[in-house]
């Protein structure tokens, strides 16, 4: 092979792994959102659970439109739990099953971030041999 053959092989690689970064770091920041959205939920659970009476609260509608509605103590929710299908669960097991999608979540950061560290270990390599 010569050395522009190499070269250009080189410059393929590394831009398939640039790419390949950027869509990493695209499902690392989906995940770390979907984390932030647990724990919200997490804490509005908590909430909604211990209220004494009915609450007016604000229900997001999408992009910052809101719509008044009021809420009462709840005992059971509603969770997705894929493919369309709503189980209705105490707050007990629906923290349980939040606690283990965030547990999951978590696994999914540190695999997609490990294998980042990865392709950008080898894109600083073939930086190197393109120099």
């Amino acid at each position: 092979m010569s050395s522009q053959q190499s070269r250009e092989r080189i410059a393929q690689e590394y831009t398939v792994l640039s790419q390949l970064a950027e869509e990493l770091q695209k499902e690392i920041t989906l995940a770390q959102n979907l984390l932030q959205e647990v724990d919200a939920t997490v804490i509005t659970l908590k909430n909604i659970s211990s209220l004494g009476e009915s609450k007016e609260i604000l229900i997001p509608i999408s992009s910052g439109v809101y719509a008044k509605a009021l809420i009462n103590r709840q005992e059971k929710f509603l969770v997705a739990i894929g493919s369309n299908i709503l189980v209705e669960k105490d707050l007990n097991e629906t923290l349980q099953f939040l606690e283990q999608r965030r547990g999951e979540l978590q696994k999914i950061i540190e695999r997609r971030v490990d294998e980042l560290n990865n392709v950008l270990g080898r894109l600083q390599q073939l930086q190197a041999s393109l120099r």
